[in-house]
Order: C-alpha cells, then sequence, then structure tokens
C-alpha cells in the first residue's frame, strides 16, 4: 500500500491529524506520539493496549484516543477495524466539537468502503448538519442512492490480474520504451529489511517489465477471480467464501469485528499467502533506487529524462500544525538524465520545500506541462493537483489546476495521455470506495481543465481504493493500481481492455404535457435518435403519468420527436454530454394542440379540441368528431413488446368487433364511440390471455381490470398491467428486500408483493412457483436454507391475500443459479452481488378453461 502510504505519506495525513491535548496517560502518550509520526501500525498497538485498561482516563481522553485509533486503522486501509472503533465512538451519542465533528465524514466514508451506503447516507447527513463549509455529503448521499448508475457499464471494460505481482505493494506503471516502470515494495535480495512506519510494510523502489508483449503471451494473466499463477499459494477449499484468498470478509460471512493491532495491518505475513511473481522484473536503475523511498515517475517522450518521487533527505520539515523537530520527511520531486547508458545529475525540482510535499509526476506528450500532487498552500483541500511548465531547462512557477479538479478531499495520481486529457484519483469527489480514478478534459493551450470530471465507474472502481491508472487517448488499453483483491495493503497492477463504450448511459426522465392544461398525457409514443447518425432512431411510450426514464450512451446530441393526433408535431434537441452520471437528467415536452376548423364559409374561428388525456382526436368539424383508442402489449417476463398478437376489441353496446394483429413494435389501434364500454381481449399462442375493460368515458377515463370491482379505481402503472405470460417465463420481482441473515419481509417489499397478488387475480388459472435466491458469499448449504424460508414467507404472504396455496409453490435456489459470473472465488462489487440476490416467479402452468 506504499508509497501509496508513504504517498500518500504525508498527503493523506491532512485529513487524518487531530489536534490533542496532552494526555494524562503514558501509555497514550506514547500512542499519541507514534500516530503523531504517522508510524499508524505501532499506534493501534499502543492504543488498543492502553484502552483496554481505561482505568485513570477521563471520559475526553478515552474518546480522543478511541478517535485517534479509528483513523488509525484507516489509514492502514483496515476498514474492518475502523468501522467497529467509530461505532465505539458514536454509540454514545458524544457531543462532538471543532476537529472531532470530522469523525462523522470518516466514518462516512468507511461504511462506505464497507458496502453500506444507506447507513453511510445518515452519517454523511449528520456531518452536512454540524458545519458549513465541507458541502461534499451532498453528492455522495446523491451517488450512495444511486449507485447502480456508475455499474451499469461494467460489462464494457475486461480487468486482468497480472504476473508482475507479488506478495507486497505493486502499484503506479508507468510506460517506457517497449516496457513498464512500476513501483514495488518487494525486497528482493536485499539484506537489510527496511520498514516504513506507516504500516510496517517495506520501503519502496522502481521496478522495470522490458517487453510488455510477455504480458500478451502470459498464460498466467487472468480476469479478476479466475486462478493467476501456479506459485500462488491459496486457502484450502474447506474454507468459507471470504476467508479465502481471493475475497475480503463480509457481514455475510463473519461478524464485522476483525483482527487488531500491527500483527495485521502490518501486511500479508498472517494474511494466509504466499505470491511471487509469475514474470520475471528487475530493479529499474541502481542510480536512482536508494535507501529512501522511491515513488511514482514519468519520462520525456524521448526517454532522456525522468521526474520521480522520492521521500528527501531533510528531516527537519515539520507537518499540519505540528513542531518542526518532529522528524517527519516530506515528499519531493527528482530530475535525472540518461547519458552513457545509465541515469545520472540526480536533482531536486527548484519548487521542492521542506514545509510540504511534491509527488506523483506525469507529463504531457510535448514535454511542456508537467503535472504534480502537493500539498502546498494554496490547495483547496488535503492534496491537490498542480501544473508547471518546462522551458529552456526551467521550471515555471506551479498553478493550481482549481475546484472543477480539487477538493477539500486528497486529489493524487495523476495521468495525462496523448491527448492532453488529465485521469487522477480522488477520495473528495462522489466515488464507488475510497480512492476513485476519475476524468476530466483538458484544454491543451492552457492546462487547465476545460470540462465537467467524470467518475469513470466499475469496474475500473470498485469499492476499494483504485489509482494509478495509464491509458491511449481512447482508453481502448491500459493499466490501473488497485487493493481490491485483498484489500488493505495489498495493491496490484491490473490490465485492463475495452470491449464496448468509453462510458454506459445516463439516464434522462421525459415527461410529456398538454401545453395548455400542463396535464401529462397517458402512454403517449414518441422517437427519440441520435443526432448526426444514421438508423439510430427509436421508439419508447410513457407510462400512464406521462414519464418514462430514458438511459442514453453518454456524451451525445439527441432529437426527440413526438407525433399526436390533435396536436402539433415537435421536436426537441437534449444534450447529456454535461450531465451527471447518477443524477438523472429531466426533459419536458409540451404539445400543443391542433387548430380545427369549426367554419368554412366566411370567417375561419378556430377552436381547440378538449380531449381526456386518454383520448386522442383527429381532424373534424363540430358534427363529427372521431377517436381513436391506442395501446401495446408487452412480455410479463421483460416487457419487451410482443408482436403477432391478436387483439380484439368488442363494442359491449353493440357487440361489434375490431380485430388486428401487433407489430413489431406490440402496438395496436381502435376507434371507439366514447359513450360505450368495450372489452379489450388480447390472444396469442402459448401465452395467457388478458382481458381488460375499457370503460366508457362519461363514467370513467381509465382502463380497468375486468376482475376488480368498477367502482375500484385502476392500478396505474402496474408492474404487471397489460402483460401477457407464458408457461415457463421466469419473472423477477423488483425491490424485494430482507434483513441481513434474515427470511422476514420488510415493509418496502410489500408494495411490489401486492402487484404479484393482482397478477395471480387477473390469471385464475396461473399455477406459479417462487423462487428465491442468495448471492454466493457465506456458506452454501445455510444460504440454501434461508432461501427457503424467504420463498416460504412469499407463498404465505399471497395465501394471506386470498390466493389458494394449491396454486404457488416456494423453491429456495441457494446460491447456484447467479445471474452473472459471481461465483465461489469471483472478486465483484456489492451491485453484482445485490443481481443474484432475487425473488421472483416462474409460471409452471395456465389451464386453459
Amino acid at each position: 500500500m506504499l508509497l501509496r502510504n508513504l504517498i500518500i505519506f504525508i498527503f493523506l495525513a491532512t485529513s487524518a491529524f487531530v489536534v490533542h491535548a496532552q494526555s494524562t496517560s503514558k501509555a497514550l502518550q506514547k500512542a499519541d506520539a507514534q500516530y503523531d509520526a504517522l508510524a499508524y501500525a505501532k499506534a493501534i498497538e499502543l492504543y488498543e493496549t492502553a484502552l483496554k485498561k481505561p482505568k485513570g482516563l477521563t471520559d475526553e481522553e478515552t474518546l480522543k484516543a478511541k478517535i485517534q485509533l479509528a483513523l488509525a486503522y484507516r489509514q492502514v486501509k483496515d476498514f474492518v477495524n475502523a468501522e467497529r472503533v467509530f461505532r465505539e465512538v458514536l454509540s454514545g451519542n458524544p457531543v462532538l466539537k471543532g476537529e472531532d465533528v470530522k469523525t462523522y465524514r470518516h466514518f462516512a466514508q468507511v461504511l462506505t468502503s464497507n458496502g453500506k451506503y444507506t447507513e453511510a447516507n445518515q452519517y454523511w447527513q449528520k456531518f452536512n448538519e454540524l458545519q458549513e463549509q465541507d458541502k461534499r455529503g451532498e453528492e455522495f448521499i446523491k451517488l450512495n442512492s444511486n449507485r447502480g448508475a456508475l455499474e451499469r457499464n461494467s460489462g464494457s471494460y475486461r480487468i486482468e490480474y497480472i504476473g508482475i505481482n507479488s506478495s507486497s505493494a505493486d502499484f503506479s506503471p508507468i510506460y517506457y520504451k517497449k516496457g513498464l516502470v512500476f513501483v514495488s515494495g518487494r525486497t528482493g535480495n536485499a539484506t537489510i529489511k527496511r520498514v516504513f512506519n506507516w504500516d510496517a510494510s517495506s520501503f519502496l523502489d522502481l521496478f522495470y517489465l522490458e517487453d510488455l508483449k510477455i504480458l500478451a503471451n502470459e498464460s498466467n494473466a487472468s480476469a479478476i477471480g479466475t486462478s493467476t499463477s501456479s506459485t500462488t499459494r491459496t486457502t484450502p477449499a474447506s474454507k468459507k467464501l471470504g476467508d479465502d484468498y481471493y475475497t475480503q470478509p463480509t457481514s455475510n460471512d463473519s461478524k464485522t469485528v476483525g483482527r487488531k493491532g500491527s500483527d495485521y495491518v502490518a501486511g500479508s505475513k498472517d494474511l494466509d499467502y504466499e505470491e511471487e511473481p509469475s514474470i520475471p522484473t528487475q530493479k529499474f536503475s541502481k542510480t536512482l533506487n536508494s535507501k529512501y523511498h522511491e515513488g511514482p515517475c514519468t519520462f520525456f517522450h524521448d526517454g532522456s529524462k525522468i521526474v520521480f518521487t522520492r521521500n528527501s533527505q531533510n528531516v527537519s520539515g515539520g507537518i499540519f500544525g505540528q513542531k518542526k523537530n518532529t522528524g517527519i520527511t516530506r515528499l519531493k520531486l527528482y530530475m535525472a538524465f540518461y547519458e552513457d547508458n545509465e541515469w545520472k545529475k540526480v536533482k531536486e525540482l527548484p519548487f521542492n520545500s521542506n514545509d510540504f510535499s511534491c509527488g506523483h509526476p506525469t507529463i504531457t506528450i510535448d514535454d511542456k506541462i508537467l503535472y504534480f500532487v502537493s500539498d502546498m498552500p494554496g490547495g483547496y483541500g488535503g492534496t491537490d493537483v498542480w501544473m508547471t511548465r518546462y522551458n529552456n531547462g526551467e521550471w515555471s512557477k506551479p498553478e493550481n489546476l482549481g475546484a472543477s479538479v480539487n477538493t477539500r478531499g486528497n486529489e493524487m495520481f495523476p495521468f495525462v495521455d496523448e491527448r492532453g486529457n488529465l485521469y487522477f484519483s480522488s477520495d473528495g469527489h462522489p466515488g464507488l470506495g475510497d480512492l476513485d480514478i476519475f476524468f476530466m478534459p483538458m484544454n491543451t493551450a492552457t492546462g487547465m481543465p476545460s470540462g465537467k470530471v467524470r467518475n469513470l465507474g466499475a469496474p475500473l472502481n470498485s469499492n476499494k481504493d483504485d489509482f494509478g491508472l495509464i491509458t491511449d487517448s481512447d482508453r481502448r488499453t491500459g493499466f490501473l493500481s488497485s487493493n481490491r483483491k485483498r484489500g488493505g495493503n495489498d495493491d496490484d497492477i491490473y490490465k485492463f481492455t475495452r470491449l464496448g463504450t468509453v462510458y454506459g448511459c445516463r439516464e434522462v426522465v421525459v415527461n410529456i404535457f398538454d401545453a395548455e392544461s400542463k396535464k401529462p398525457f397517458d402512454r403517449i409514443r414518441f422517437e427519440y435518435e441520435t443526432k448526426g447518425e444514421a438508423n439510430s432512431k427509436e421508439s419508447a411510450i410513457t407510462n400512464n403519468a406521462g414519464t418514462i426514464n430514458l438511459c442514453l450512451e453518454a456524451d451525445n446530441d439527441f432529437n426527440f420527436i413526438v407525433k399526436q393526433n390533435g396536436y402539433q408535431q415537435i421536436v426537441v434537441g437534449f444534450s447529456n454530454k454535461d450531465a451527471s452520471d447518477y443524477e438523472a437528467s429531466k426533459l419536458d415536452i409540451y404539445l400543443k394542440r391542433e387548430a380545427v376548423l369549426v367554419d368554412n364559409t366566411k370567417k375561419k374561428e378556430v377552436a381547440y379540441a378538449n380531449a381526456p388525456n386518454e383520448i386522442l382526436l383527429s381532424k373534424g368539424n363540430k358534427n363529427n368528431v372521431s377517436t381513436i383508442f391506442r395501446g401495446v402489449v408487452t412480455a410479463g417476463r421483460d416487457s419487451t413488446p410482443i408482436a403477432g398478437v391478436l387483439i380484439r376489441f368488442i363494442n359491449q353496446c353493440t357487440n361489434q368487433v375490431q380485430e388486428m394483429t401487433t407489430g413489431a413494435d406490440g402496438s395496436y389501434e381502435f376507434k371507439r364511440d366514447l359513450n360505450c364500454d368495450y372489452l379489450l381481449e388480447a390472444i396469442k399462442e402459448n401465452f395467457g390471455r388478458s382481458f381488460e375493460l375499457v370503460e366508457k368515458i362519461a363514467e370513467k377515463r381509465s382502463i380497468t381490470n375486468i376482475f376488480k370491482k368498477k367502482t375500484t379505481k385502476a392500478n396505474v402503472g402496474s408492474l404487471f398491467d397489460t402483460k401477457l405470460y407464458k408457461v415457463g417465463d421466469v419473472v423477477q420481482l423488483d425491490n424485494i428486500y430482507y434483513d441481513s441473515e434474515s427470511y422476514k419481509i420488510r415493509g418496502e417489499s410489500v408494495r411490489e408483493l401486492e402487484k404479484l397478488v393482482q397478477t395471480m387475480q387477473k390469471n385464475p388459472n396461473m399455477i406459479i412457483e417462487i423462487r428465491s435466491h442468495t448471492d454466493t458469499r457465506g456458506n452454501a448449504q445455510d444460504n440454501l436454507s434461508l432461501s427457503q424460508l424467504r420463498a416460504n414467507e412469499v407463498v404465505n404472504f399471497l395465501a394471506k391475500k386470498g390466493i389458494a396455496k394449491a396454486r404457488m409453490k416456494g423453491v429456495g435456489m441457494g446460491e447456484k443459479e447467479p445471474v452473472n459470473g459471481c461465483g465461489d472465488g469471483v472478486q465483484c462489487t456489492e451491485a453484482e452481488h445485490q443481481r443474484n440476490r432475487r425473488t421472483e416467479f416462474k409460471i409452471l402452468s395456465i389451464e386453459r378453461k
């Protein structure tokens, strides 16, 4: 985990440092001293020991010690123990003041990394209420409420674990000649092991893979979760998923309290695995690698110069309000020249200082602009991305990239591609985990931001730390660093390949209204297309409230075309280039009524047809008003339109029958008498029949189910409204929730189950199987038993609503039918696991009577 933790070295200390009063306890004084020196592994052990025997400590001292302990665990990426201690701190509802208010923010960030997004939002809200300056919690709350938005494009990228990784931290690759230079904590054959106090991990050096072609031919490279190399020793098969080599323990598998102390946070020595690289690499340079940390670097594009990170040799500088004699070293940028087949003339960049840190360099393709990270004065928060120009051998005064990139949190690990676009990692912009990777288009002339910052989303980001990305200008392939595999201090390098679109889609809520009455249309059809793309036109139909949620390909311009009888055609432009990735845009479309001529003799008077929401008027005179009734038939399984459905529209006054067969879009339309009821019948071979009563306008302006009393209000927008089902259909029930390790249905699930009740009432001859699934974490037999209890609970719910138990069968499926690749031993996001935790029903038979 570092220079990332070095690097993050001085950097993250900004957000972690809490000024505390001098403790009266000698044990706490020692712990505080280690904490102030950034020796978090030692501080954790001392705090834990002191808090086991708190006799003599005041309440204030105990509170401060626990806050420091929780922050120390967070700094070494032990989020399980960080959560445990933060809970102890906040369980008593303490009155937090000053810097201690940040405890709510830190806890929210830890909960997010542990996948507890709803609870995280509660503490973000508490943090927002207690202070005015830092408002980033508002954006985190929005993202945590719609995290699927950053995970919907996960199929567009393939992530591969590569064979240069070791049991130590490996991260921040950079292209050099035909290969890669990267940072690693592997000790090699060093006779003296150098240890960094932050987390007791080894010091870092630069290593070199000479030829990338080795990776292309690598038989050991694998997608996340598949086997890696033969030198990797995994845990026995009898171990529970979550305790194994691949998957971090979760609340499904064990108590949230984990191991404590420096023996745990130190690294891999007690994590029950050893891993040797399957592909040989070598130390990059004897000249550049020293007894200090060497970290992320960048090369001038002819390979003649390098700019790299090293912790300084001067230990006199203090940090963030600490005394100058604390012995904290700084990160500095150094430059070297390649001459006579070796690196020479190592020198500091002129803007380095003993009062702040500089590191993580990346340079543009023309070698003119260097971006780097610093906590120098004039920034926005912890660490910021800065730029400096290189001209005739001289470096300009650094400039901050501004608030569109930098936040009150920490921005670090920048990379600039061939087009000058910037990638960087941040914990201040809303993301899926602790550090997420972001993209910012840049103005190549000024070197400054010129667009909207974008989270790269899953799978390039995870709920762990993701950083150190390098790629081409189209993001077709590249490498990134992450501790997603085992968490903690075990950073690894991954190769990625783009298989689909750069981004996924962005949501827009389309609302269509009558311009005069401002009332929404009911189930109105419209078309939309991508501007400039032939054959991109698609159609959609709003719901009963005139609304539809679309997810359109990101960074595009669109036209929306609405044609409706009795209204003027309208074309509305829309762009999602600057739209949020996780907050839906809104597009309101207002239709103006078409003029109807009522007197064709001397003077033309214009009147507007007064149409109910569900009636579409055609042109006509005052003595001849015709109406059209329209609808669409969709499959109950997946809501796709069904072609070839025979639709019969039977006038209940005259018994006159109109018939038509649906086309590819599943739509139909008929003329109707507004003063008569109609029976609407949908028939297709191998499907159950659907019957609905369309009531006359004088009585009601909506469609009601014939199996309900006429006085009952129609279930507008029901999931199963106008659906057709066939034997063998498997239909997933959305939003069915259970508490962890419980089979009891939660209150918010009742509405979805009520829809299933209505479907069973509408189809009295239908016999179904209720199937409950779990994700693949935890013990398989326990999951099977739990899923059976959950399926039985749904059956009992429907039975209480009057559905005969003879028409239902509850089956627990356990973890044996995941809908994605998240099987045993596969590292997946929480959203991917959520997809597997589902309840569905299968049509076993539909009796014909």
